[in-house]
């Protein structure tokens, strides 16, 4: 299969609220390009990208999908991501593979929590934005109003590329007013995609509205403003450049009006991609780090040029675990050229990783290829250790590519089954989801060995005990809610003393260590200072006092969570030449902290979310009454029409099951969407019963 060379490639993510329309739009453009036979479609579970048992039990994208096709000489690498709020991890590892995005607003429901978030990490990212109202033709679509109200919610600087003729039930087709094309009548299909005239009636409104596009476009350089000043008008070729220029650098956002279900203004949406987006010859020098160096030392900035001519690097964005297939890793080539049955470094792990066939994936349609070029995605089968979010490179030229950070997690419940050797097979397939699932965690509880899943939402947490009982049979449930409390202190204490002393046969043990601990700022983690002179610790044994601590901190003191946010500086210390030991003072400190902590005025720390709640304007006194009773803060509202969007924040514990409060409320139109923004000190009610519950207790240390 012939390779794309990069100028001739282009990359984009589908964003957007669940339920806009995405994983429609993204089978209408495979369709109407020849890429698939016919139109999938979500409704009926006849869709190519969300093909997974559970994309089918809920129609919606649970996981990001991956498809190419072929539009005028270009190769459309086409990423499609989750748009609930559970799935969100996939979505923003997307945003780093691709070249734009392609925000889908439906044209029926306009801005939601999550269209903000998403548009914000593209935003953050320096990507190119495509905006595309869907759902047109839907009864009761208002595409022109969901425009005004993208414009003045995301505050983006939005360009009209169409005019729409019609809406809802009356809507009928699209005239671009970049290019003077028109679709009017009939769907678009594989052989139905060349545009007819513009109707006379129609001529003074096209004029009209590329008179306005011109103006945008003039307005965003200073040589196309006094063109345009000067002679009225810009020529086709200044207004291409112009809107080229003005997408890649952020100055403005085009709009397109699209229905992925009749299908319509496919066609142009695809020519738009093709000749605005900018191709990956043209992305900003990649960022990241020389992996190695010294333990403990920063690792040294690096950048890589998108170019053929570059050592390879390959980020690894989305991974797909098939019982009958095995693994499948997709992935962006950053640079150079990877070929199949190539031995590369995951600079993110330092092992060696083998990579063997590559295919270009449509579904379930997969075509080998010998090699990708910098700037193409591809799938790369059966690695053995690389997972999302992962970087491949060239290991004498090694990078590691500075991936999105993904959002934490903010639900966690352990995970509870029965039968005999249950939880070994239980435990084994949560472990390969977190491989497949990059805002999914599992852990084991200390002190009750119950196996805990972590993730993004509730939801999140049911659909992955829901593929459980799918791969292997068991019938598993979620337990109660695990909140990610932490500890701190709130008092400096001075001359703590911490010894461990014990003879026995032989060699006895013997390590006194002093200590002052003080509470540091929210959100500085743990500062360690040797300040011991004299040699009254030797060199060797300090960093054990320091081992000790931090396993005393993952420990807890009051509920069994970790302690955050302090400094310890050793200061003073006495050992014994034969009876001292590394285990000694690992005692030694473990025990300094215990008695500092006991003096130091520990506290619980809450996980506190930052909520978006947008409802009818009519419920706005219950949605902030509820908010108030969830001992939540209101930071401020918005009204936008008949909705109002109240902003709050929010303990995590009050707003576990929110998601059905709210629906109550709102007579099910309220949606909401939280993240997690900062940790706060529990009220002591709260704090003494999450300590009653947990029943914890400070273990002397064994000897």
């Amino acid at each position: 299969m012939t390779t794309n060379a990069p100028s001739d490639i282009r990359n984009v993510a589908l964003i957007g609220h669940k339920g806009a329309g995405k994983t429609s739009l993204a089978e209408a453009m495979l369709f109407v390009a020849k890429a698939t036979p016919k139109l999938g479609k979500v409704d009926d579970k006849s869709s190519v990208l969300d093909d997974s048992a559970e994309e089918k039990d809920h129609a919606a994208s649970l996981e990001a999908s991956v498809a190419y096709l072929h539009w005028n000489g270009k190769k459309v690498n086409v990423v499609d991501t989750p748009g609930e709020g559970s799935f969100l991890a996939e979505t923003r590892l997307a945003l780093g593979a691709v070249d734009a995005a392609v925000l889908v607003v439906s044209g029926k429901d306009g801005v939601q929590p999550i269209t903000e978030r998403v548009f914000g990490w593209a935003r953050g990212q320096g990507l190119p934005i495509v905006v595309v109202v869907t759902k047109v033709d839907a009864e009761n679509a208002q595409p022109d109003d969901v425009v005004a109200e993208i414009k003045a919610r995301l505050k983006a600087p939005l360009a009209v590329m169409e005019h729409h003729v019609g809406e809802g039930l009356d809507y009928q087709g699209i005239i671009t007013l970049r290019t003077k094309k028109a679709w009017i009548g009939k769907p678009e299909a594989p052989n139905a995609i060349a545009a007819g005239a513009v109707p006379a009636d129609l001529a003074s409104v096209l004029e009209t509205g590329r008179g306005r596009l011109v103006d945008d476009v003039a307005g965003t350089t200073d040589e196309l403003t006094e063109k345009y000043l000067t002679e009225g008008d810009l020529t086709q070729e200044e207004l291409d450049q112009g809107l080229r220029d003005a997408v890649r650098e952020g100055k403005i956002v085009p709009v397109y009006f699209a229905s992925g279900t009749r299908p319509s203004g496919v066609a142009a949406l695809l020519d738009g991609i093709v000749e605005l987006i900018p191709p990956p010859t043209a992305h900003p020098t990649w960022k990241g780090t020389v992996p190695g160096g010294k333990v403990g030392s920063t690792p040294a900035a690096a950048e890589r040029p998108s170019s053929i001519d570059a050592p390879t690097a390959v980020f690894v964005f989305k991974t797909s675990i098939d019982p009958h297939a095995g693994r499948t890793s997709f992935a962006r080539v950053l640079s150079g050229t990877l070929k199949a049955d190539s031995s590369l470094l995951n600079a993110s792990t330092g092992n060696a990783e083998r990579v063997g066939k590559l295919f270009n994936i449509v579904g379930k349609d997969a075509k080998a290829i010998d090699e990708a070029k910098a700037g193409d995605i591809v799938a790369l089968a059966k690695l053995k250790s690389t997972l999302s979010g992962q970087t491949l490179s060239d290991e004498k030229h090694a990078f590691l590519f500075t991936a999105p950070e993904l959002p934490p997690s903010l639900f966690s419940r352990g995970v509870k089954f029965e039968g005999k050797g249950a939880e070994d097979k239980v435990s084994s397939a949560l472990y390969k989801l977190t491989e497949e699932d990059p805002g999914l965690t599992v852990s084991i509880e200390e002190t009750t060995r119950e196996l805990v899943v972590s993730g993004l939402g509730s939801l999140h947490l049911e659909i992955t005990v829901e593929r459980i009982r799918r791969r292997v049979g068991i019938d598993c449930r979620l337990g109660a809610p695990h909140i990610a409390y932490k500890e701190t202190i709130t008092k400096r204490v001075t001359g703590v003393e911490g010894k461990h002393k014990k003879q026995t046969g032989g060699h006895g043990q013997f390590g006194v260590c002093y200590i002052d601990m003080e509470p540091m700022p929210r959100g500085e983690g743990f500062l360690f200072e040797d300040a011991v002179v004299g040699g009254a610790i030797p060199r060797q044994f300090i960093p054990s006092v320091e081992k000790g601590i931090v396993k005393s901190m993952a420990k807890g003191f009051l509920a069994g969570f970790p302690l955050v946010d302090l400094k310890v500086r050793l200061y003073d210390g006495k050992y014994h030449d034969v009876d001292s030991s590394d285990a000694a003072f690992q005692m030694a400190g473990s025990k300094a902290f215990k008695a500092a902590a006991a003096q130091a005025g520990a506290v619980l720390l809450e996980p506190v979310v930052k909520m978006q709640v947008v409802a009818p304007s009519v419920a706005t006194g219950d949605v902030i009454g509820d908010i108030n009773s969830r001992r939540g803060r209101i930071l401020g509202t918005d009204t936008v029409e008949d909705q109002t969007i109240v902003n709050a924040y929010v303990p995590l514990s009050e707003v576990l099951e929110y998601e059905s409060k709210l629906k109550s409320m709102t007579q099910g139109k309220g949606t909401f969407s939280m993240s997690v923004d900062h940790l706060a000190i529990c009220p002591p009610m709260v704090q003494d019963k999450v300590i009653k519950d947990s029943g914890f207790k400070v273990t002397e240390e064994e000897d």
